[in-house]
């Protein structure tokens, strides 16, 4: 009985496939995705320390720091705001579908074009917005912590950062997919695999 060869990954067909321009692109994107998913990691991360620490500080520590919840919150901010980017860019992010069927093919593609450069318009006019809130911000403490509201309100300049590297991207190359890894340079292949036709 034959088994079917698992298909190359569609990012690396991509990347190998482009030339010129593209493939440096491409290849930045693959970059920025990677430090966006550690951002997103990282920040999460933050979250769950500071939520398990304030517990243990609570019931058995018992020091003078009150901040863990505070902490929690910038953490959550910035993972909220960097994984909406992330969502957007692997296309993950909820989508309402009401029309769609009834649109043909050339259709959605103006559609998501438009709707893209839009986006972009808006994201860039929070992240110039948005820099004076956190300049505001500087002067602003965050009660029991080291920190100003300028490190919640970057949070949102930095989630722009990503929206506007995205959505330009998905504007210059309409078809960019989600890279898997920015180390990843080989196609998924599975060699244990048997060929079509094999009689075995």
């Amino acid at each position: 009985m034959s088994v079917p060869i698992r298909a190359a990954a569609p990012s690396s067909a991509v990347l190998h496939s482009a030339t010129g321009w593209r493939s440096w692109v491409l290849r930045a994107d693959r970059v920025v995705c990677w430090i966006g998913r550690l951002s997103v990691v990282l920040t999460l991360a933050v979250v769950l320390i500071s939520c398990f620490f304030q517990v243990l500080d609570r019931y058995a520590l018992k020091t003078q720091f009150d901040a863990w919840d505070q902490i929690a919150r910038i953490g959550m901010l910035w993972s909220a705001f960097l994984g909406a980017a992330m969502a957007l860019r692997e296309r993950r992010n909820v989508v309402i579908d009401i029309i769609d069927r009834y649109l043909s093919e050339r259709v959605r593609k103006v559609r998501d074009r438009l709707f893209d450069a839009l986006l972009l318009v808006l994201a860039i006019t929070l992240f110039v917005k948005g820099l004076d809130v956190v300049a505001v911000g500087q002067f602003q403490d965050i009660v029991g912590t080291p920190f100003t509201y300028a490190v919640s309100y970057a949070s949102l300049t930095t989630g722009m950062v990503f929206f506007i590297l995205f959505l330009a991207l998905r504007l210059i190359i309409p078809q960019a997919p989600p890279p898997q890894d920015v180390f990843h340079t080989e196609p998924d292949v599975d060699h244990t695999a048997v060929p079509p036709g094999d009689p075995s």
